[in-house]
């Protein structure tokens, strides 16, 4: 990736996110600090973002602030998480990971029996702590601060070890090749929950087709079975999906 490149992409994270940090972008760029204080350096004197202790903030007038972005697309993941709910069965061992449409999801389980939920999302194991009709597991490893999570290697080994009947994954974005993330370390995570499970289901609101703001592969389609969404995907996934023979899902708005 150009120097140009990386530049927009932190800005686009920053954007998405108000605030992210000089590690977290080292991290996901596999650059050095050295570097990436150079490029909010940059991004600064141009007037997109203000650094702040060991990271940046978005002050672009022109964004939408998160909380408002997220307001308005929770009716849609709401509908989402209702539907994915319907995939999910008395006696199944399911995946959630860490995303919004999943913790929402976590929200149907509750009323559940008998259903074994692996996470390693923060949120989902507050709204299932007391969840006595089923089981509640625990990804362990190394806490990442911005998405209320456990990634890194301690993590994935534990999931390479698991089976599970179900995954449920939602990623930032899909291209016709495959899934994307805008973080090295989910990207990971999901890979290997994907890996691990018998069938796989993602969870895309119309907005993650063709987002080709996100840099990180998770994985192709192959092991991809339903895909849940607001509405039904134009072309190139239309046939991309029908190819792979993938159900599509579209939940009911209303």
């Amino acid at each position: 990736m150009f120097a140009s490149q990386r530049r927009e992409e932190i800005y686009k994270l920053a954007r998405d996110r108000q605030f992210i940090s000089v590690a977290e972008l080292s991290g996901i760029f596999q650059v050095s600090d050295v570097t990436i204080r150079s490029d909010l350096k940059l991004l600064e004197q141009q007037g997109k973002i203000t650094k702040n202790y060991g990271g940046a903030s978005i002050i672009s007038e022109d964004v939408q602030p998160l909380s408002t972005t997220s307001q308005l697309l929770s009716g849609i993941k709401a509908a989402i998480a209702r539907e994915a709910a319907a995939l999910i069965e008395e006696g199944d061992s399911v995946f959630l990971d860490s995303s919004s449409t999943t913790i929402l999801l976590a929200d149907a389980i509750v009323g559940m029996s008998d259903v074994t939920v692996i996470t390693n999302s923060i949120p989902i194991f507050d709204k299932l702590k007391e969840y006595r009709s089923g089981t509640m597991i625990g990804i362990a490893g190394t806490l990442s601060p911005y998405t209320q999570s456990f990634v890194g290697p301690f993590a994935e080994e534990m999931i390479a070890k698991l089976r599970v009947s179900k995954a449920f994954i939602a990623p930032k974005g899909l291209l016709p090749e495959g899934l994307r993330d805008t973080s090295v370390q989910e990207a990971a995570i999901r890979s290997k929950m994907m890996a691990s499970a018998d069938k796989v289901i993602v969870l895309a609101d119309h907005s993650k087709f063709n987002n080709e703001n996100v840099v990180f592969s998770i994985c192709g389609f192959d092991k991809v079975r339903h895909v849940v969404t607001d509405q039904a995907p134009k072309a190139p996934f239309d046939s991309v999906l029908q190819q792979k023979g993938i159900e599509i899902r579209v939940a009911n708005l209303t």
